[in-house]
């Protein structure tokens, strides 16, 4: 930054400086020089443009102190004027017209610099504080322009280190390179390409890319270092087929003799032990692939935002409007990923039923909507996400119910199952759409919540169907088996109403 009184000053680069600041002083020293000069001489009609020059040059480099600038420079220029004429009328007059007219472009000046630098700073923290790593260069010369610090640690490279070098610095394989160059070249925007970069100590490292071409012929690419994610996808292929011969292996010996109870058990823990193993890395996976999914998400939201601003094309933008909807669907469908893939990976437990229907409750706003239960101290034994059953049962309710005033839930025992009965004063569901509801394809209707709803009571072998009356309400059966239902707390301690991951 140049050394001045802090602001919105604009960052230059080394020698320059040096040199703005003299370019300023010397263009202020020749138009004082050619006022005295003219002025001495009889001159009074050119040398007020000499000004123009320092003002727009101090105005663009510190605008924050250009109007101060601008009243002093023109103060000097009046008092020349008026010290060196005798006051005459006519030279003062129009000495006078051109202070004005100094002041005036110095402060439209300064208002237009302001904007221009608070924009540059906007997209230059883009820049610097992406979760991305990011570079540019240039097309024509394929030489480095920038990258972020962010992208300098992935590759462990000093950021001055890479700027201007040719982009075969980065790339390990030639024929990655040529075809890179090629696609970009023929394309202005290409994503998800998956390549192998060098860092600075010679570690090959795997990056996924997205790259697009700014109208001044310049690439800006986002990458993410994906190659923890690569060997952890290897590792998890290499424990499932290993999981698989062992499964194999096993049931070949199960087939050829009954070996003790005792070394069986033992056995079948460390099988047991082995799938949770294999299902952690799988989870692990899904959220890894989940976070960088969403992180590319936010880059195309970004370059939207730019590519709005830069285009005025009606239609293009109506375009780019219906590719951010689109965007914002694909973000919601990935965040529902995040609660199904919870589903049976933790042990059930026994939860007790209007404690749950309470906690569900307390998550919906229900307006005028009464809330009926008469569950009694039933205790379920049901996945931990047991809540998001009936917080889906009653906002399904309240978005599709249309004039929803009560919703009730109830049991009572058929034979040795206990069904639990929830019921809302609606227009209920269509018969022809009444299994449809719990098929995830469904979802453009009702949302993911119903086909969620069944997956979570499938866990334990609780089922759900809808069995309402068309125009009078929805109704919903969910049938407990025995065994994963009882009245009154447990005695064995195995209770928990704990909140759900």
């Amino acid at each position: 930054m140049i050394a001045f009184p802090s602001g919105t000053a604009r960052v230059l680069p080394g020698t320059a400086r040096i040199l703005w600041p003299a370019a300023i002083v010397a263009s202020v020293a020749v138009a004082i020089a050619s006022t005295i000069y003219s002025l001495t001489h009889g001159i009074n009609e050119v040398f007020p443009f000499l000004y123009f020059l320092p003002i727009i040059l101090f105005v663009y480099f510190y605008p924050d102190h250009g109007v101060i600038f601008t009243l002093l420079v023109s103060t000097i220029y009046l008092v020349l004027v008026y010290s060196l004429t005798s006051f005459n009328p006519a030279v003062v007059a129009v000495s006078t017209a051109w202070f004005v007219i100094f002041v005036t472009i110095g402060v439209v000046t300064s208002s237009l610099a302001k904007g221009l630098v608070l924009e540059e700073r906007k997209y230059r923290d883009i820049f610097e504080n992406s979760q991305a790593g990011i570079f540019t260069f240039d097309l024509d010369t394929l030489k480095i322009r920038e990258l972020n610090a962010k992208c300098a640690r992935m590759l462990r490279f000093d950021r001055s280190e890479l700027v201007g070098k040719d982009l075969r610095e980065i790339f390990t394989d030639s024929a990655q390179y040529q075809s890179f160059t090629r696609d970009i070249r023929a394309r202005p925007q290409t994503g998800d390409l998956e390549l192998h970069f060098s860092t600075r100590d010679g570690d090959i490292r795997q990056f996924i890319l997205s790259a697009s071409t700014s109208p001044n012929n310049v690439i800006i690419c986002s990458v993410m270092d994906i190659t923890e994610r690569k060997l952890a996808e290897r590792v998890i292929h290499k424990a499932r087929v290993e999981l698989e011969e062992r499964i194999i292996e096993r049931t070949r010996e199960l087939t050829r003799a009954n070996e003790s109870l005792v070394a069986e058990i033992e056995e079948r823990k460390q099988f047991e032990d082995a799938i949770q193993l294999a299902n952690k890395k799988l989870n692990t996976l899904s959220s890894i692939t989940r976070h960088d999914i969403l992180n590319q998400i936010t880059a195309i939201v970004m370059y939207l935002a730019l590519a709005e601003e830069q285009i005025s094309d009606p239609e293009a933008i109506g375009h780019l409007k219906k590719i951010g909807q689109i965007t914002q669907l694909i973000q919601k469908q990935i965040r529902f990923t995040r609660n199904y893939q919870f589903i049976g990976s933790r042990s059930p437990h026994w939860q007790l039923l209007s404690v749950t229907i309470n906690d569900a409750v307390k998550d919906l706003d229900m307006g005028a909507v009464h809330v009926e239960k008469d569950v009694g101290d039933i205790a379920i034994y049901a996945d931990l996400l047991l809540e998001k059953v009936f917080y889906n049962l009653f906002e399904n309710s309240l978005r599709h119910g249309v004039n929803v005033t009560t919703c009730r839930v109830t049991y009572r025992r058929e034979g040795d199952d206990l069904v639990i009965l929830y019921e809302d004063n609606g227009v209920g569901i269509p018969a022809g759409v009444k299994e449809k509801i719990f098929r995830r394809e469904y979802y453009r209707n009702t949302g993911y919540g119903m086909f969620l709803t069944k997956e979570i009571l499938d866990t334990t072998g609780i089922s759900i169907v809808e069995t309402g009356e068309p125009k009078k309400g929805a109704r919903f059966e969910i049938r407990v088996p025995q065994g994963a239902f009882r009245f009154g707390l447990p005695e064995d301690g195995d209770f928990s109403q704990e909140t759900k991951y």
